[in-house]
């Protein structure tokens, strides 16, 4: 899908800065109210499976560039430059991308997801309408020379805001409770399917696994999508790489390892029923 230039930089105008906008068809936010919210529980176990699908492929890595447009970098920049201000977090921007529809999320880029996601939680945020992201978007569509109805605005508070955080030592570990299990310790994944965000992939439900290393509590994602910081032990998790993959597995001999938090985990010996892995 090709960028359409000049319009995010039109709508930061009313706002912030200036960026560039893609439209993805059929998955601008009209309103919040969308056929794919599952924070009302219409869908679970989206198209977009942290832990990916069969039956795509390897993935083709031509090149190791981190931007292939322009308008890449200014997608990027901008949600760098919205997030530590509070206007949402890296979960909600996370459960923002699971709501896209899904024949738009398979045929997005990765920052064609992430601007999808920034508009959705701008609107959600009351910081800006959908009307008015129409509006700049049909200005863009419309005027003969994009540039001249882009203005200079600039903010250096935010911008050494931005740049602080950055350059902060982050330390994301939080008070909690002990953590249930050790090093060592066998566990099993539920058997989970969770009517909004997780961080706790398909894959590896209903398998078992042995901690590996414990992380003290971290905030859970799936609460934090929600506006609700609730810390949980995290662990990282090892799984035999037949027992994810199956027999036909490649390196056979290979251990997965996956970072999961203590409500997606039972010990392994428990009793949990066909509902619950």
């Amino acid at each position: 899908m090709t960028p359409v230039p000049w319009t995010i930089a039109i709508l930061l105008c009313l706002w912030i800065g200036t960026y560039e906008r893609e439209s993805i068809e059929d998955d601008r936010p009209a309103d919040v109210e969308t056929r794919n919210d599952t924070s009302r529980g219409a869908a679970m176990n989206g198209i977009h499976d942290m832990g990916g699908m069969h039956g795509f492929g390897p993935v083709p890595v031509a090149d190791d560039a981190q931007f292939h447009a322009d308008w890449e970098r200014l997608v990027f920049a901008m949600v760098k430059g919205v997030r530590p201000q509070g206007v949402y977090n890296i979960d909600r921007s996370r459960y923002g991308i699971e709501r896209m529809d899904p024949a738009a999320y398979l045929s997005a880029s990765y920052f064609e997801r992430w601007l999808a996601s920034l508009e959705r939680n701008l609107i959600e945020a009351d910081v800006v309408s959908a009307e008015e992201i129409e509006a700049a978007h049909e200005r863009a569509l419309t005027a003969d020379d994009p540039a001249d109805i882009v203005c200079d605005r600039r903010d250096p508070d935010l911008a050494a805001g931005v740049r602080a955080v950055f350059e902060a030592d982050a330390d994301f570990e939080r008070e909690g409770d002990d953590p249930a299990f050790a090093v060592g310790d066998s566990v099993r994944v539920r058997n989970m399917h969770p009517e909004g965000h997780t961080r706790c992939p398909r894959y590896v439900r209903r398998t078992s696994g042995e901690v590996v290393e414990v992380h003290g509590n971290h905030v859970l994602p799936d609460a934090s999508a929600h506006g609700e910081e609730r810390a949980a032990p995290l662990y990282t998790v090892g799984f035999d790489v037949q027992d994810v993959w199956g027999s036909d597995a490649e390196n056979r001999e290979d251990t997965v390892h996956v970072d999961l938090w203590e409500p997606y985990l039972r010990a392994d010996e428990e009793s949990g029923g066909d509902d619950d892995g």
